[in-house]
Order: C-alpha cells, then structure tokens, then sequence
C-alpha cells in the first residue's frame, strides 16, 4: 500500500481580506493537520507515506506536474482542502487523477467538513474525511489495503465522518466525537517534510515550526468559524517533549497556531515552567484572547521565549463589539495590552474595518485606539467578511445584507472567476480597499515607528522582510504594478498563471505551468 500527502500549489487562491500589504508576503507553514494524519495513519498501520508540499518546493503546477512523474504509483492520495484553496485543491485533483488513474482522491480539511456532499459531488474526489481527520483516514487506508477497489460497505458504514460512492451514489456518516487523546496522538510527522523550507510573516530566525497544544475556542465571534467549539489540549509534557525534538532538529523559533492557548492558565503556566527548566533556549509567538491574560501569565511567557502575543481586538466601538459578540471591552483590552507590554512582549492587533453600521469616523477612532492608546508593535487591519457557515454568515442572510448563499454556490460549482464579497450597503469594495490602504499606512507610516522598527532589527533577512512589508503599506499603487509586471514576466518564461480547464487526460501530458492540526482535519 503506498499513501501520498499531497499539498497543491498556492496560485488559485480566492482574494482575501488581509491587506494586499501582508497577502503578497505569505508565509510557508507546515500543513500540521495533514503531517498529523500522516503521522497517526503510519503509527497505527506500518505504512510509511510520502508528503509532497508544492508550495514549498516551486509552487507552480508545472512543479506539480515534475513531482508526479517522479513518484511511484499511490494507492491512496490524501489533499487537504480549504474554501480558500479549493480551485487549487480541484485542479491538482485533475492532475493526479490524469497520472494514476486508479490511485483514490481523498479530500479532507475544513472546506471538506463544512461541505461534505459537494465536496465528494466532485468527479475527481473518491472520499471525504470529516472532522478530526486522524482515525477516520486510518481506518479508511485499513480497509483499502485489506481489499483494494472493493472495499466493504459495513465496513465503510461503521467509520464516522467518512463519505463515500457506492456505486456512484454519495453516502455519509455523520461525525462521531469519540474523545480523541490527544496525548495518544502521536506528534506531527515532521520527519517526512524539510523543516527548512517554512517561515512565518515577522519571525526572528529564518525558519520556523507551528506547533500546536489545543484545538477548539469557546468563545462566541460570530466571525470565527470554530464558534463556541470544545477546547482539548494536550498536556504540558505532551507539548514541550515536541518542541524539544523540533529543537534538536535545529528549529528555535516557534508559532503556537493554537486559537487562544492561554485558555487554561495552569497548563499555559506549566507548558512555560517545563520549557525554562529544560533549558529549551527557543523563541516563540502565541495568539491569545485578551480576558485570558494576567501579569502572572505574560510573566511566565516572557520567561519560556514568548516574544509577540497576537490578540484579536477588531474595533474600539462598544456597540460593534456587541455585533460580533466579541464579549470584550475596550477597558479590558488596553489592560492586557498595557501588561504586555510592560513584560517586554510584542503585540499584534487584528483589526477590523466595513463592520455594518460602521462609520467611517468609527474606523479611524479603531486605527487611533490601537495606535495610540495600545501601542501595538503590529496590526493588520482586515475588511469584514461574512465566511461561510459562520454565525455571522448565517446572519447577514437572515437580515438581507447578504442577497444569497453565495458560498453554497460556490462549493457546488469552484470556478476560477469566484469573488470573494464584502457585503457592505455604506461602502463599496472600491472604498472599503481605499480605507484599508490608509489605515495601514497610518498605523505603519508614522516616522517613529519606522525609526523604533529599524532599532529592533537583528539580522539581514529581517531587515529585508521589514523593508517588503514596509514598501507594501507606504507605496500600494506602485506595489501593485510591481506585482502585475512580475505576473506578466513570470507567464511569459514559464512561472506561473491561471489555466482554462482542459479534460483530465489532456492534463496528463501538460507542460505549461499555473498559483484547524488545525483541528486535526487535513489542513
């Protein structure tokens, strides 16, 4: 039985909200819910798989296609897929399928779990893994390799979350919460990947890992797409014995993708004790909710490595807040920044603009609060997006903002021309972009925070990412051509551009190139 993980390029990719100021400077990280079924289904069955990740390796589809004619035939392909990379996600499927016809497309991944049936209703796609991939994908390759292209039905029927044709017709079962250990879940496979190759936006040291100690978020935005999910976590022994072997490796400066990890104060205070007494010497970034933070916590922080701390803070406007059923107030957030600061932490707000019934004036008293009254050291000031089958979503349909489902349509059907929409009835997407641009450059372009940055500086590799990102928020117009006419060259020598659709066995001889561990489910 031979198994390939395989991440699709990244040139497909549906826009964004994110200013184009920090979109055009990606950042490469380990697909940890991929390497975490990989790692489980190897475990528990003895098959060592292959993980390809196109993104890292060239990024292009003309790479695609050089790897596939190096690998030997699968089995099973396994491709992990989100809304955002779902046309990339589909035309790798298509490449794949052209190359070994007989190997089974598997899809997991949130894209997968919030439209299951569409998803498998794709002619590429064989099965669909839903929810925390880990055990339903094992049991999957399980009974593959006990019986090949007849697999049996009771079988299949018994493994929640899996969806499947018989016969052509789609079947499913539902997701099963069994109380996955997450200490029994054996650590990422980051022996099949080269760890050198992934990076994050504004870290430290060249290279970097994510590493992840828990999944699930209580708390009620209606933006978030893991709303009011159960929060499991892996033990503080569990999490630092990982970080130590990504350390022997050569790994020291690590990203905790963990929604909020400082949910639990006492495991949060231990991961740190364990980390100073193993004497791990890292430096490291978490995410975290601002009611969640104490001087005793940030203390402890500061103490294991923590050098930045992102919060999500979106507006200063009390009754938006509400909105978005932040359940945080602008008091309380000036506090956790203020102690954060005062323990020599960085901090990075996440910003929202285009929030409905927001005034222009109320945008730039949110762009002022984070500048003046928190400080941050960052910000990333996003325009407000109803995703799909979030809270928010759902609401905004209810109310008429948003016209239809546009989503659902869209997970039906992929097609390249999809647009993401902002749904603003005060502002077009024309202004709310405008708006975005001058809120980066007054938070960026003030000239003391260009001479505090530069002070900051510790190597050459950062001073280049700086002076990238800071060309991108002071001069966006010009940027943008850059962007166009690197597009341009790029297409004409053979880089990167957007294909029609040929059939699947025209793919196959193709030779003109194309661009929640994150829960455990393939991403």
């Amino acid at each position: 039985m031979k198994v390939l993980f395989l991440v699709p390029p990244d040139t497909l990719s549906i826009e964004s909200s994110v200013p184009d100021q920090l979109e055009k400077r990606k950042e490469f990280r380990q697909r940890l819910g991929l390497l975490s079924v990989a790692a489980h289904m190897e475990q528990a069955t003895g098959v060592r798989p292959q993980f390809v990740d196109i993104s890292v390796l060239g990024n292009t589809y003309r790479c695609l296609e050089d790897e596939l004619e190096l690998l030997p035939d699968p089995d099973v392909v396994g491709l992990s897929v989100l809304t955002f990379n779902m046309l990339d996600a589909r035309q790798t499927a298509r490449m794949v399928r052209a190359r070994f016809p007989r190997a089974k497309i598997v899809a997991g991944g949130h894209h997968a779990t919030l439209y299951p049936r569409e998803t498998l209703g794709l002619p590429e796609i064989d099965y669909v893994v839903s929810g925390e991939g880990e055990r339903v994908f094992t049991r999957l390759v399980n009974e593959l390799r006990e019986r090949g292209d007849s697999p049996r039905a009771e079988v299949l029927d018994a493994i929640g979350g899996l969806g499947w044709k018989d016969g052509g017709k789609p079947r499913f079962n539902p997701i099963k919460d069994e109380g996955v250990d997450f200490d029994a879940l054996p650590a990422p496979a980051h022996h099949l990947i080269d760890l050198t190759k992934y990076n994050n936006v504004l870290a430290r040291q060249a290279h970097t890992a994510s590493v992840q100690s828990s999944r699930g978020c209580p708390a009620a935005c209606t933006f978030c797409d893991i709303r009011k999910t159960k929060f499991r976590a892996r033990s503080p022994e569990n999490v630092v014995r990982e970080l130590k072997a990504l350390a022997e490796l050569g790994t020291r400066d690590f990203f905790f993708v963990d929604d909020t990890m400082t949910i639990d104060r006492r495991r949060v205070l231990a991961i740190c004790d364990l980390i100073v007494k193993e004497k791990l010497e890292i430096e490291f970034k978490i995410s975290s909710r601002t009611d969640t933070i104490s001087p005793e916590v940030v203390a402890a922080l500061k103490r294991a490595g923590c050098y930045r701390i992102h919060y999500g803070v979106e507006s200063v406007t009390p009754r938006l807040l509400r909105y978005l059923e932040k359940g945080s107030t602008p008091e309380r957030v000036r506090r956790a920044f203020k102690i954060t600061r005062e323990a020599g932490i960085q901090t990075y707000a996440y910003m929202m603009i285009g929030i409905p019934t927001e005034t222009r004036e109320e945008m730039w008293a949110s762009v002022d609060y984070v500048t003046k009254a928190l400080k941050a050291d960052y910000a990333q000031f996003s325009i407000l997006t109803p995703y799909p089958k979030t809270a928010l979503y759902e609401r905004m349909l209810q109310d008429g903002i948003v016209s239809h489902d546009y989503w659902q349509d869209f997970a039906v059907d992929p097609q390249p021309g999809f647009k993401v929409r902002f749904w603003n009835k005060d502002f077009t997407e024309d202004d709310l972009r405008t708006l975005q641009d001058e809120a980066m450059r007054r938070f960026y372009g003030r000239r003391d925070y260009i001479v505090n940055e530069l002070r900051k500086i510790r190597s050459m590799g950062e001073l280049v990412t700086k002076a990238r990102v800071g060309a991108r928020v002071l001069l966006p117009r010009i940027m943008r051509a850059v962007d166009r006419a690197t597009a341009a060259f790029e297409e004409l020598r053979g880089g990167t551009f957007v294909p029609p659709a040929p059939g699947p066995r025209n793919l196959a001889g193709l030779r003109t190139p194309v661009s929640a561990h994150a829960g455990g489910d393939g991403s």
